[in-house]
């Protein structure tokens, strides 16, 4: 089936994470997404495995076409403009300048392509005090708040995922995918913006607003303690967590597996309130239960009396549980020289117009002759270019 994107053209010059998932989110979707990369090295997460094809690299780069343009060179310049007239999204990861320092802004994209939806991601925003600074994923996570929710800024440790670096990129997706729809009412173009500490800070609204009305700082802590929110491990050491929330009747069904039901009138947990506010003890005491049996079966009667709970997974046991194939994941996919890999496949599914892989991640400058010659270069010129060091 086509995409929900079919037709729409995606020029990337962009690395790392932020830019290449936004264009890999709407490449999924059906979108033709062509990626700019320097000669010779390309995305630098290439370089972090062999052969310059890391799995860093693979996991944000399927369904896209690799165009190899060295941009000190001014043909290489006029090749990214004639992709510009062509196509209807622009995603770059620079730092704000860079690009108009290169006659390859907005404003330049503009000029060739009124209907042009530029998209801009930079560590901290195209202006104000910080926008000249280096910006990556722990820096978006630190200087945003997010880090100290998930960590304990008296112990803290940086997080196992990039965590910023993927919220910049589904933002930044958001956000043209708002300008294309726009688009399609007015027939015109814009810039969309967006940056590390912006999307972190958005991101945070729940604990924000909680901030903005209390004035209490929240910690990693806090909403743990409000959502009822509990961590355990069995006799075995396996981790699993128990999510009470607000309904009464999960505390309960909770104090029934327990064998526990005269908590239920102890004033210390009678209530919600009493349950938050001794949180902390509540939850010794259930470990000192839950430590003294096995998860599955732990799991099972919980799950029996309806009380929201899950096995704390690592990455081998979450590709074994039957729900998570279900939604076919992992999907298996073939690159013709670099082989068969797996990928784990979209977030989302449409009825219609599912989303899908069409294309391996591809091999650096994998599609440059291909897509010069959609351009109008014949095999000379495309030779004349690689002489001269521009692809």
């Amino acid at each position: 089936m086509a995409g929900a994107l079919e037709g729409i053209r995606v020029v990337e010059i962009a690395s790392y994470v932020t830019g290449p998932f936004a264009s890999l989110l709407l490449a999924d979707l059906g979108a033709e997404v062509v990626k700019i990369e320097q000669p010779g090295q390309g995305d630098p997460f290439r370089g972090w495995g062999e052969n310059l094809y890391s799995s860093n690299f693979r996991s944000l780069n399927r369904n896209k076409r690799s165009l190899t343009l060295d941009l000190r060179h001014a043909e290489a310049r006029e090749i990214f403009l004639k992709l510009v007239s062509l196509s209807d999204v622009v995603i770059e990861n620079f730092r704000p300048g860079t690009m108009e320092k290169r006659n390859m802004g907005y404003d330049a994209a503009r000029a060739v392509n009124p209907k042009i939806v530029y998209c801009s991601i930079s560590g901290f925003g195209q202006k104000g005090p910080y926008r000249d600074m280096p910006g990556y994923d722990t820096v978006g996570q630190a200087m945003s708040g997010l880090l100290s929710l998930v960590t304990d800024p008296e112990k803290p440790q940086g997080m196992g995922i990039s965590f910023s670096d993927h919220l910049t990129g589904i933002y930044a997706c958001y956000g043209i995918l708002g300008a294309l729809v726009n688009r399609l009412l007015t027939g015109q173009g814009q810039q969309v913006e967006t940056s590390l500490l912006r999307a972190s800070v958005s991101f945070l609204s729940e604990n924000a607003v909680r901030f903005f009305e209390t004035g209490a700082v929240p910690r990693r802590a806090s909403r743990v303690r409000t959502a009822g929110v509990f961590a355990f491990v069995d006799q075995a050491g396996l981790p699993f967590v128990i999510h009470l929330s607000s309904p009464e009747k999960f505390w309960r069904g909770l104090l029934d597996v327990a064998g526990k039901p005269e908590w239920a009138d102890d004033p210390r947990f009678s209530d919600r309130k009493g349950r938050q506010k001794n949180h902390d003890l509540l939850e010794r005491m259930l470990q000192d239960v839950f430590g003294a049996g096995a998860r599955e079966e732990w799991l099972r009667r919980l799950r029996e009396r309806d009380v929201p709970c899950a096995p704390l997974n690592t990455l081998d046991e979450v590709f074994k549980d039957p729900q998570v194939r279900e939604y076919g994941f992992p999907i298996e996919v073939e690159h013709p020289v670099m082989g068969k890999m797996q990928l784990v496949g979209s977030g989302v599914d449409l009825s219609r117009t599912p989303p899908g892989v069409r294309l391996p991640p591809p091999m650096l400058g994998e599609h440059t002759e291909q897509i010069l010659g959609d351009l109008g270069y014949d095999k000379a010129a495309v030779a004349q270019l690689r002489q001269n060091g521009v692809i």
